[in-house]
């Protein structure tokens, strides 16, 4: 009786450490869905160098990243026309894709295929309950590699 009185009670630690897992799991996947504002921006400016602030216009500011409950995101940017006198305008195209949560943390973002650019590779996740989205790719005109940091604030939950 007492062994099978044991064998339940480590049974029972057992099952609640899994959903404790199971909960924080799925609870760092709930944290990302919703609507993200760029805050911040970042980049090098010569191969190899670190990365340098990109100070962004209130206009700029506007950009925010949407990630569905779906499994898709999509961003909307905004930027300064020059050629209509410096008006805040939405860009057209916007940027859309796949998510999907990665491993220790992360996340996964696959661009669509109309999307211009093409990543050497990418990293997504969420710090102090930031979003930092960070990229690295070849820059033919520059002939080498850049990297970008983005950093989102939450805007909506879902």
């Amino acid at each position: 009786m007492n062994n099978f009185f044991s064998i339940n009670i480590i049974f029972l630690m057992l099952l609640s450490v899994y959903s404790c897992v199971s909960n924080n799991s799925n609870s760092i996947e709930t944290k990302i869905i919703g609507v993200w504002q760029l805050e911040r921006e970042f980049s090098n400016e010569e191969e190899d160098g670190p990365l340098k602030e990109f100070l962004l216009s209130s206009c700029e500011k506007l950009t925010t990243l949407e990630v569905l409950m779906n499994g898709r995101f999509i961003e909307k940017s905004y930027y300064e026309d020059f050629g209509t006198g410096g008006e805040c305008v939405k860009d057209t195209w916007g940027i859309q894709g796949d998510w999907e949560k990665g491993s220790e943390g992360t996340f996964n973002f696959k661009y669509d295929k109309n999307n211009i650019l093409f990543f050497d590779n990418s990293t997504v996740a969420i710090e102090n309950g930031k979003l930092i989205i960070s990229i690295v790719y070849y820059d033919s005109d520059l002939r080498y590699k850049t990297m970008l940091k983005f950093i989102y604030t939450k805007k909506l939950n879902y």
